[in-house]
């Protein structure tokens, strides 16, 4: 049976170099409940890292949830962000070391992009990642949505609405043909507005996202998935108005 669920699938935690320093995987959790969220998906610049310990601490406490997607915000080398959405930990662990082999080569310099935590999901441990996280990757656009395609997961160009780092910025158009799920919305803009300024992505399915990278912001952008239960599956059907599925928007 069909249910409505609450989602947030773009949200940062600490690993993201631009993040607050308190966007720990537990603060996060804990802010998504306060909120009223029912799915969210974690998705950090290039890395997973803190997936693991998000889901930990969804399955923790008297109220459990939400459902933690595995996810990644992936900078192609057009310049544009892509949210990729795994199915299970273990196609996103395959996922994260495509990726990991295609960054930009060199380390993070924390004075200029800023830190990189990472919270280990069973000790709570936090250490930092050295990578270069903050600089494109060398995968195409096409790269990334064949592998995540064929991992069985998801790929929506982010904030499309920007200027900066989304597809229509980058690229003008959205190539014909690509086969993503859907595209994302910035929460600056309605459903309606989008449509009229940007008629050419009439026809794909949209989810409005909070990009957060603070506390506060999370669960300010949000879609109602009209769902069956809470997999990537399930929103990629709810993204392609299948079977009865379907996202809501404001």
């Amino acid at each position: 049976m069909l249910g409505a669920w609450a989602a947030d699938l773009h949200i940062h935690t600490y690993l993201s170099p631009c993040a607050s320093r308190d966007m720990s995987p537990g603060a996060v959790i804990r802010r998504c409940r306060e909120v009223g969220l029912d799915i969210v998906a974690i998705t950090d610049h290039n890395a997973m890292g803190n997936v693991a310990r998000a889901m930990a601490e969804a399955a923790q406490g008297p109220a459990t949830g939400p459902v933690v997607i595995s996810g990644m915000e992936v900078c192609t080398r057009e310049e544009l962000h892509v949210l990729t959405l795994l199915p299970d930990p273990t196609r996103a662990a395959q996922w994260e070391a495509l990726v990991r082999r295609a960054l930009t080569p060199g380390e993070n310099v924390p004075e200029i992009f800023g830190e990189q935590w990472v919270q280990d999901a069973g000790s709570g441990a936090i250490s930092s990642d050295t990578a270069l996280l903050a600089a494109p990757t060398r995968l195409s656009l096409a790269d990334v949505v064949r592998d995540v395609t064929a991992l069985g997961g998801a790929c929506i160009p982010s904030h499309i609405d920007r200027a900066a780092f989304s597809i229509l910025g980058q690229l003008g158009f959205v190539p014909e043909g690509l086969d993503i799920a859907g595209l994302e919305v910035s929460r600056a803009i309605s459903r309606d507005e989008a449509l009229l300024r940007m008629p050419q992505i009439a026809g794909y399915g949209l989810i409005s996202s909070s990009d957060a990278h603070s506390l506060g912001e999370i669960g300010t952008g949000c879609s109602l998935l009209w769902i069956e239960e809470p997999t990537v599956a399930e929103i990629i059907l709810a993204l392609r108005g299948a079977w009865g599925r379907r996202v809501e928007i404001e």
